[in-house]
């Protein structure tokens, strides 16, 4: 009898491998107490599994294109106060309970130009706005509710933190990215990003793009929704954060960022958005970039710089949005160490490879509408 089981086990797991299913990760990363999408979603697979990952085929041009020599830039820094302009460097997040002791849920317009955008007004047609009926908040489109009922959970003026600092310039102060993580007592979690996000003078916020994701669901945002990022990911769960990576491992991949004149104007899974100018032939937004397996990380590297490059070994790096070459982004944190900082800039790009998704988006269960990448 045990033959005859073995024999059937093998089968299945061969079985498996014509089938391309993915290996479920073992735990989703937490944040306060929130999952950051079920263990199957996409950014918690490993990925570093080169057979059924292999290289993509167009990896080599692509590096070049971006120049294979180019250093990887840690854009994260360890100042903490955001009134430091200049110096507050990086993206950090906000936790906020929904209740009046941390949120407002104020009213958000969509009206803001971006003047480095010539596409004019923002895009509440691409967006996600909250709605309180009863006293309960529900997450709608945008565009499908009044603009007086339109809402966002900014965290009160005396606790928020916004990237960029207490800068409040439009026309200088850059992105402005809101990242909230709303864990409502004895509710579920949900995540809210905002996009180049001002306050008038009379107080009333502005925002290009607004996005939510419940982050107990592998639902994805509708195909062609811009979020936060011009690739329509999420933000925060693939953010570096330092007291993440204090604690020796990182559970899902990370973001990056390319200049415009290497990316193409069209993206692939996960990704929902493209924007920018378009490359033919360049890199699309959501692909994938992975450290290769052959960089042995240093045994004298710190602590930080040899779990962050084991995370990008690992789960890799997504083309998330329009900027710099090779930025990969992170929060601003005291806890940073310098040398972390030092250490990553030593890597450069022809030490990575882009890679081929095939093994999950050609798996006869997948679905292009979920996050969903292991069953």
């Amino acid at each position: 009898m045990r033959p005859l089981l073995s024999r059937l086990a093998c089968l299945a797991g061969l079985a498996g491998l014509v089938l391309g299913s993915a290996t479920p990760a073992t735990a989703a990363p937490v944040l306060a107490g929130c999952t950051m999408f079920p263990p199957q979603a996409i950014f918690n697979q490993r990925i570093d599994d080169v057979m059924r990952f292999p290289a993509h085929a167009r990896s080599a041009e692509w590096i070049a294109m971006i120049g294979a020599g180019r250093p990887l830039h840690p854009d994260w820094g360890r100042e903490t106060d955001p009134n430091r302009v200049g110096k507050y460097y990086g993206m950090p997040w906000n936790l906020v309970d929904g209740s009046e002791r941390s949120t407002r849920w104020p009213l958000v317009s969509h009206a803001i130009v971006d003047p480095r955008d010539g596409n004019g007004a923002g895009a509440p047609d691409q967006s996600d706005c909250a709605v309180i009926e009863q006293g309960q908040v529900s997450i709608r489109a945008c565009d499908s509710v009044i603009a007086s009922r339109r809402r966002f959970p900014f965290p009160l003026d005396s606790q928020i933190r916004v990237e960029g600092g207490n800068c409040t310039d439009p026309a200088r102060c850059g992105d402005r990215h809101v990242l909230v993580l709303e864990n409502r007592a004895g509710g579920a979690c949900r995540l809210w990003e905002s996009y180049f996000s001002y306050q008038d003078s009379a107080g009333r916020w502005n925002a290009y793009a607004t996005a939510a994701w419940d982050l107990g669901s592998l639902a994805m945002r509708p195909d062609g929704w811009t979020s936060g990022d011009a690739a329509g990911l999420p933000i925060l769960p693939l953010l570096l954060r330092a007291e993440e990576v204090e604690s020796g491992v990182i559970r899902h991949a990370l973001r990056v960022t390319f200049r415009d004149a290497v990316l193409d104007r069209r993206h692939v899974w996960p990704a929902r958005h493209s924007a920018g100018t378009t490359r033919p032939e360049g890199i699309p937004f959501g692909a994938l970039l992975r450290l290769r397996a052959d960089f042995e990380i240093p045994s004298w590297w710190n602590a930080q710089a040899r779990t962050i490059a084991r995370a990008m070994q690992k789960h890799g790096l997504y083309v998330a949005d329009i900027g710099t070459d090779f930025f990969v982004q992170g929060d601003p944190d005291e806890r940073w160490s310098p040398m972390t900082m030092m250490l990553l800039r030593q890597l450069k790009l022809n030490q990575f490879e882009f890679v081929d998704t095939g093994a999950i988006t050609r798996h006869p269960r997948f679905d292009p509408d979920s996050y969903a990448a292991s069953w």
